[in-house]
Formats: C-alpha cells, sequence, structure tokens
C-alpha cells in the first residue's frame, strides 16, 4: 500500500509531457519543416529560372554587338552574295583579313584568318557554354550599288532549361556597313 501512495505522489507532481503532447508538437514541427522546404525549393526553381534568362540575354547581347562592330568595320560581305540570299554562314573582309560566323553544331563559331606573310587562323565560339544556338539566319539586304545590309535572326536557349520548360529567346536586328 505504501508504494501505491508513492507513485500516485509521483504522478501528480510530475512536471513533463505527455504523449499526446509530444505527438502535437512532433505534428506542428513537422508542418513548419514542409512549408520552409517547400518555400526554399520554390526559390531555388525561381533562381534557376532567373539565371537562365540572364545568360540568354547576355550570350544575345554580345552576339548582337560583336557582329554588328565587325560588319560596321567591314569592306565587303562576301556571303550572303546576292540580294535576298540568306544562309548559316556569314563572311566578311576586314583590311586583308577574313571573318567567318557558322552555326557549328550548337554554337556559333568565329573563325578569324590572316593571309601570308604571318597566315593564321583564330577559332572560338561566341556563346557561351550555357546556352545553345538553335538556328541562325543571316539574310542579305540592301540596293544595287548601295551599301549592303545584313538582317540577323537567331534563336539562343539556355542549356541547363528549367524544370519541364525549355527557356529561349529569338534575337533579330539589321546592320550595314558603314
Amino acid at each position: 500500500m505504501k508504494y501505491i501512495f508513492i507513485l500516485s505522489k509521483i504522478s501528480k507532481t510530475q512536471n513533463g509531457a505527455s504523449l499526446i503532447e509530444l505527438l502535437l508538437y512532433f505534428a506542428l514541427l513537422s508542418i513548419v519543416l514542409l512549408i520552409a522546404t517547400d518555400l526554399m525549393i520554390r526559390s531555388g526553381e525561381f533562381g534557376l529560372e532567373s539565371s537562365a534568362k540572364n545568360n540568354i540575354q547576355a550570350d544575345g547581347s554580345f552576339i548582337i554587338n560583336r557582329l554588328s562592330y565587325d560588319i560596321h568595320r567591314s569592306i565587303a560581305i562576301t556571303t550572303p552574295a546576292a540580294l535576298g540570299a540568306a544562309g548559316s554562314t556569314l563572311v566578311l573582309t576586314i583590311g586583308n583579313e577574313t571573318h567567318t560566323y557558322t552555326l557549328l553544331g550548337q554554337n556559333l563559331q568565329y573563325t578569324k584568318q590572316t593571309p601570308p606573310p604571318g597566315a593564321s587562323t583564330q577559332t572560338g565560339n561566341l556563346n557561351s557554354d550555357l546556352t545553345r544556338i538553335n538556328s541562325i539566319t543571316f539574310q542579305r539586304l540592301g540596293n544595287l550599288g548601295g551599301k549592303p545590309t545584313i538582317k540577323i535572326t537567331f534563336e539562343i536557349e539556355d542549356i541547363q532549361g528549367e524544370k519541364g520548360k525549355l527557356v529561349k529567346n529569338t534575337f533579330e536586328t539589321a546592320v550595314g556597313i558603314r
């Protein structure tokens, strides 16, 4: 009888959490953790999409600026040759050098060839490793006897992409010889 009295006294004076209270605390904690995890995942996806758009815009602007700069300072446009002709290759003559822009795979490749003496060839991609060029078209515009103009149209896409979505953009401009 003495032991029952001691046990009943312990249970009445004990300050702890019951099993039901512990289950409620864990349930609330797991709900808060699920919400926090979902918010982190969504912010990461938004960051990927924003990064993809920035990569596309940066590469597109660089390509347009580079092509515009080289076309403005060129003395002749070799390819495309005829008015209205279009293709995926642009060949410019700048001084005594030949500058070629062509779609090779999914990269816009730039080649600079210098004639002898001191002949050399330099090659590089104008788009970064984070993007790919799906298509590019160089179309010759202008008047007979006038200075040639090139209409440039290309589609650029992010390689990383967003979950289930393709992030891409089409750029178009026209540039002429000065």
